[in-house]
């Protein structure tokens, strides 16, 4: 019995410093295709991790921004497990053997598992570590280098270079570090500053050896290609060129220096600056394929114009160059005129100089030696002549810039660009220019509503590419230059003289009324006039735009007279009498009437404007009666936001038999319900008589209003509320809305029309639901294949969305 605890505690002995090891290697021997496997789920975990990671490298590597020290280790580490657990797996596959090849060599084997298993869990913890970063600020940080702090300077450090330019830089220099960027292109309007902001980046790239070659060349206008081929040349060192005399041979030589570079994983940036169109790389000697797309180097590129970046040239990265933010261009002007610009009597007009400028470098800077030895009635004289178009040298610098690319433009752009000038405000509404394009017939070959708004979409790009419209956060997403805006108006006076007043003036200016004969075009955007003259003599006038506030401002009966070929009419806020005679008797070429915010004793005169396409009464409240009826060839009615319109006559609305969009959100809501008799008001089954209808807005409070066989399903864009629905989708993208609140609510998703746009739909509300229905996938035959926005409430008997988890019914949700 005593011998029993030394034999025990022999045995405890001899099973941990010799069985178990024994054990554990053999197990190392035997499971070494275990331990191959979870080193390759391993190694697959990571990498996957790695390539999410990437995203954000590449991300903050955009932005210039450093990275943080202990993600470089991680990065390092990570690189060298992977590389080490790939000849780890690359050795296990190249299997050792003994006695002569017959048999798996167990020491090999075992080498191998001991080293995988330490492998495995050192990944493993790397995998771990990678999870953690899930943001740019959990890998890296703003270079302090590079912060900007506006209360000591504009400037980006002592370079010279101001904060938004130096933005652009960091983005343009992130953009060509990318893999998948071969060519990179700046474009803006002339003398905007593309010239100089390339020799920043060239800078800035030979500061941070982030190529091996940079060469420059300018293209301009009509470009020399031997010109070009010696620039790229004599930055590469390739003097040999001078011994070729063609182009051919120039290039020939070239493309082998470029080629070779690539041989040799040399990088190669060449900047081409001042594109006018697209230049044919292959001449150059620049190795391209068949598309003109460079191959081997990189490419940056200015031009004035997008389109030559992106379709003549394959950009892959462009950047808009706009001006300088206000301080900005106040410190270079500061910068160039001296101190005087400080003087209280100088001050005020520096800034209208400025205004005038638009942050335009170029202008700016020709504005500063104009000003620098002036005295002040220099000063002032100046800025009135520029004010009055009669200062010839400010004037011919703006022309300068400005007339290339309007004279690129189609003759349909420059009718839109000519129409945003015409509107008088810095953001025009893109519904406006359709109606007004639809009415002065600017647009070819367009056989619909939608077709125009398209092409107007469109050429609003066009516009922009060019640097006429600027991007803008607003709902339209564009807006019009205060340079561009005066340069139209110089250049639309000499083939299309058109007359804008400006906010809060009271009167048409003495120096316009001479020439009212002449006008195709009079805008007056928020006026404070107090009265309207009895007749403007205007014979040539096809446009007429007219805002005020005033609600008691009077148009007098024979304001039109003259105006025989008016197409398009806007009155807004103003008081309309038809007392003794209509103020539209003449107005037999009107195509589009807007009559937003006004008052009318009697709609009825309208009935005469047989030619009338757009019709808008929007936040007006006028009934509509037969004699409306009569506009025949009408396409867009808009009665939007009418709450007080209560009486839409029998039959008039069927009667619009062209009418393509139908607009009464806030309206309307008196529809005859089906089963009324006699009817006394409009009736929502006159809708199907409108064969071109494709967009309609309405709403319906009482379900015994809607006909079971209305025809929505030929609608392409609707907004449909039935009940005592609350507008829930206004903020929401998307063109099809359905919004449901009744109690049940069953039988409105039983009715045939509401089944044939479920299935189309890309928002839906749906308030008080049958206490049967328990799935909301249930509720269309069709499933919800384009919803993108759901909103279900108080509907207690719903239990899920979808019956089942591998239901496709919201792909897009």
């Amino acid at each position: 019995m005593s011998a029993d605890p030394v034999v025990g505690i022999g045995w405890d002995v001899l099973k941990s410093y010799v069985v178990v090891p024994i054990e554990r290697g053999f197990g190392y021997v035997i499971s070494s295709k275990r331990f191959a496997d979870r080193l390759r789920g391993e190694v697959q975990n990571l990498e996957n991790e790695n390539q999410r990671v990437k995203v954000l490298v590449e991300e903050a590597r955009r932005n210039v921004r450093k990275f943080l020290d202990v993600f470089t280790t991680w990065e390092a580490n990570a690189d060298k497990a992977l590389e080490e657990a790939q000849e780890l797996l690359d050795d296990e596959k190249a299997t050792k053997t003994c006695c002569y090849g017959t048999l798996p060599d167990p020491k090999s084997r075992y080498q191998f598992s001991r080293k995988a298993e330490g492998k495995i869990e050192v990944i493993k913890q790397l995998t771990q570590k990678c999870s953690t970063f899930n943001g740019l600020n959990d890998i890296s940080f703003i270079d302090p280098a590079f912060t900007y702090s506006a209360s000591t300077s504009i400037k980006l450090g002592d370079d010279g270079v101001f904060e938004s330019r130096a933005l652009m830089i960091r983005n343009i220099m992130g953009a060509l570090a990318g893999n998948s960027n071969s060519v990179v292109g700046v474009y803006g309007m002339g003398g905007i500053g593309k010239s100089t902001l390339l020799v920043d980046v060239e800078r800035k790239i030979s500061e941070e050896k982030s190529f091996h070659w940079v060469a420059k060349a300018d293209v301009s206008e009509n470009p020399d290609i031997k010109t070009i081929q010696g620039e790229i040349a004599d930055a590469l060192g390739l003097t040999e060129i001078k011994n070729k005399e063609t182009i051919s041979g120039r290039a020939k030589l070239l493309h082998g220096r470029l080629k070779d570079e690539e041989r040799e994983k040399k990088k190669v940036l060449i900047i081409l600056d001042n594109l006018w169109e697209g230049l044919d790389l292959n001449k150059v000697g620049i190795p391209c394929g068949h598309d003109n797309k460079v191959i081997g180097c990189k490419l940056l590129l200015t031009s004035r114009d997008r389109n030559v970046l992106r379709s003549e040239m394959g950009c892959d990265k462009d950047f808009p160059l706009g001006g300088l933010e206000k301080e900005e261009a106040r410190s270079l002007f500061e910068r160039l005129v001296g101190d005087k610009v400080h003087d209280g009597e100088f001050k005020p007009l520096a800034d209208e100089a400025l205004d005038k400028c638009a942050g335009v470098p170029f202008l700016i800077v020709a504005m500063a030696k104009r000003f620098k030895y002036a005295d002040l009635s220099e000063w002032k004289d100046t800025l009135k002549k520029i004010e009055k178009s009669k200062d010839k040298k400010i004037n011919d610098l703006i022309n300068r810039m400005l007339q290339w690319n309007y004279d690129k433009l189609e003759e349909e752009v420059k009718s839109l660009l000519r129409l945003c000038v015409v509107y008088g405000i810095s953001k025009p509404s893109l519904e406006n220019l359709v109606r007004y394009s639809i009415g002065l017939g600017l647009l070819q070959e367009v056989s619909s509503m939608e077709e125009a708004r398209n092409r107007l979409i469109s050429h609003i790009h066009a516009l922009q590419a060019s640097s006429f419209l600027l991007d803008s956060e607003d709902v339209d997403g564009f807006k019009i230059h205060d340079l561009v805006h005066e340069f139209v108006v110089s250049v639309a006076s000499r083939d299309h003289p058109l007359l804008v007043l400006k906010d809060k003036d009271e009167s048409i200016p003495e120096s316009s009324k001479d020439k009212l004969n002449s006008y195709r075009a009079v805008c007056f955007p928020i006026v404070d006039m107090e009265e309207l003259p009895q007749e403007l003599d205007c014979p040539e006038l096809q446009i007429f735009l007219f805002f005020t506030n005033n609600k008691s401002l009077k148009v007098p009966n024979s304001l039109f007279h003259s105006m025989r070929k008016l197409m398009v009419l806007n009155l807004t806020g103003i008081r309309l009498t038809c007392s003794p005679s209509s103020p539209f008797q003449f107005l037999e070429n009107l195509h589009t009437l807007c009559l937003d915010s006004c008052s009318l004793d009697n709609v009825a005169i309208l009935g005469e404007l047989k030619g009338l396409q757009i019709l808008s009464f929007v936040n007006s409240n006028y009934r509509l009666p037969k004699e409306i009826g009569q506009l025949v060839e009408l396409r867009l009615l808009d009665l939007n936001h009418c709450p007080q319109l209560e009486i839409i006559e029998l039959g008039v609305l069927q009667s619009l038999i062209k009418l393509e969009e139908l607009y009464m959100n806030v309206s309307f809501n008196q529809w005859n319900t089906v089963d009324q008799t006699p009817p006394i008001n409009a009736s929502l089954i006159e809708l199907n008589h409108m064969k071109n209808l494709c967009t309609l807005h309405v709403y319906i409070p009482n379900l015994r209003m809607l006909p079971e066989d209305l025809n929505v399903g030929k609608l392409t864009k609707y907004e449909i509320r039935i009940g005592n629905v609350c507008y829930w989708w206004s903020e929401c993208e998307g063109s099809r809305t359905l919004e449901l609140k009744l109690d049940p609510l069953g039988n409105v998703l039983r009715k045939g029309c509401i089944q044939s746009i479920l299935g189309k739909i890309d928002n839906l509300f749906l308030e008080g639901l049958d206490r049967n229905e328990q799935s909301v996938c249930a509720l269309s035959q069709k499933g919800f294949p384009e919803l993108k926005h759901l909103q279900v409430k108080d509907n207690s008997s719903i239990h899920c969305i979808l019956q089942l988890p591998s239901d496709a019914h919201f792909t897009m949700l």
